[in-house]
């Protein structure tokens, strides 16, 4: 494992921070973001970080110079994510860029290509991702919206649900069911752009128990998509579906170390600005031991995924092992955010800035948001049972 970074990645973090240092406005920076799902910060107040991510042509940092984005390399990438994280900036998740864009270049046609990837870039076309069923969630494979084939294209008819911000996109990727009997359910899916505005489709707003509608109900009746809308082959929509979840895995906040780090922070700030018996919560060996006991895992997955990097850089593609990030960071942004309820004590069960202030308001919001974590992007359980089988070669 290879814990240098070379000389050009060095100047290129360097060249990183400086932009930050210089064109981030400070009040879009060391926000207590990467675990609230929450609304987060709207369009327009976002647009500041995104005028200065314009004037650096940093807007899609993976996407071809050619394409209209950064053309970053992969470690370029992560070293952009690390610092933005590192100082606290918002995280600008656009699901078209960092989920499908990298599937239209591997997988999309030409057209496909020309159609989608400048306009998502310039944020004129917003995506949802039609994945989840009602009875098809972790175990995705089992999915049953039907896509009936025909000369022109498809007719889909079925339900989503746990869409995330369907109710703001414009257009949709899904994965269908393009043959009804096939010999093993992973075969037989297909993978579709939909355009939202398409007659038969009814979006509902799901209201979470923060009182947010992230998440939202998808219908299709009769929804006719035409067949260029159709992304890799015909029945092999899984080999797309499996390389997307990779993207999503790997650059999800509950896999990014400095969100641990950040979060093991409010959790020490905490500590010491809450009074116990003579002096503060910190003062308490235990709950120290606890705290580093915290750092040292994220420092773990920190390792791991240096490990991961080197082996990306040595040129062998990016492989299950994602899974580890999204499984281990889940487990352990709960764990931090527990021991952060349990430092503030009663106060930690209040919800909203009233009456003990903003930070102490949010992390009731953060504990009830963050069981989900080991839910959303597919269960702990089975990540164990795909990194037992595919990583570690145990028998089924």
């Amino acid at each position: 494992m290879n814990l240098q970074e070379t000389a050009g990645q060095a100047e290129f973090r360097q060249q990183v921070r400086r932009w930050i240092d210089e064109e981030v406005p400070p009040h879009l920076k060391g926000l207590r973001q990467g675990i609230v799902q929450g609304p987060g910060l709207t369009q327009e107040e976002l647009t500041p970080l995104t005028q200065a991510l314009a004037k650096q042509g940093w807007l899609a940092p993976e996407m071809p110079k050619e394409r209209g984005g950064g053309g970053f390399d992969f470690m370029q990438a992560v070293i952009f994510r690390e610092e933005c994280s590192r100082a606290g900036l918002p995280r600008r998740y656009v699901m078209g860029l960092e989920m499908l864009a990298p599937i239209l270049l591997e997988y999309g046609t030409e057209e496909q290509k020309k159609r989608f990837l400048e306009p998502t870039i310039r944020g004129e076309i917003q995506w949802a991702q039609g994945y989840s069923e009602p009875g098809a969630g972790s175990d995705l494979a089992s999915l049953a919206m039907r896509a009936e084939v025909t000369d022109d294209g498809f007719i889909l008819n079925g339900q989503k649900i746990w869409t995330s911000g369907a109710h703001h996109a414009n257009w949709i990727f899904c994965l269908v069911r393009t043959d009804p009997k096939p010999a093993r359910k992973q075969q037989g899916i297909s993978f579709l752009l939909a355009d939202m505005k398409s007659p038969g489709i009814t979006v509902r707003p799901i209201v979470t128990i923060e009182g947010f509608s992230h998440f939202c109900e998808v219908f299709f009746e009769n929804v006719k998509v035409p067949k260029d809308q159709l992304v890799g082959e015909l029945d092999k929509g899984w080999k797309v579906a499996k390389a997307l979840l990779g993207h999503e895995r790997f650059g999800h906040p509950t896999a990014d170390p400095f969100v641990m780090f950040r979060a093991i922070e409010d959790v020490k700030k905490a500590a010491r600005g809450a009074l116990q018996g003579e002096g503060t919560v910190w003062d308490d060996p235990a709950l120290r031991r606890r705290v580093a006991a915290l750092e040292m895992d994220a420092a773990d997955l920190q390792a791991t995924r240096a490990r991961y990097l080197t082996r990306i850089q040595e040129g062998e593609a990016p492989g299950p092992e994602a899974m580890i990030f999204k499984l281990f960071g889940a487990e352990l942004i709960q764990r931090i955010v527990e021991l952060h309820q349990e430092v503030v004590g009663p106060e930690g069960v209040s919800w909203g800035p009233e009456p003990f202030g903003t930070e102490t308001g949010e992390v009731a919001v953060h504990a009830v948001n963050i069981r989900a974590a080991t839910l959303r992007g597919g269960t702990s359980e089975v990540h164990r049972n795909i990194v037992a089988q595919r990583i570690l070669g145990l028998p089924d």
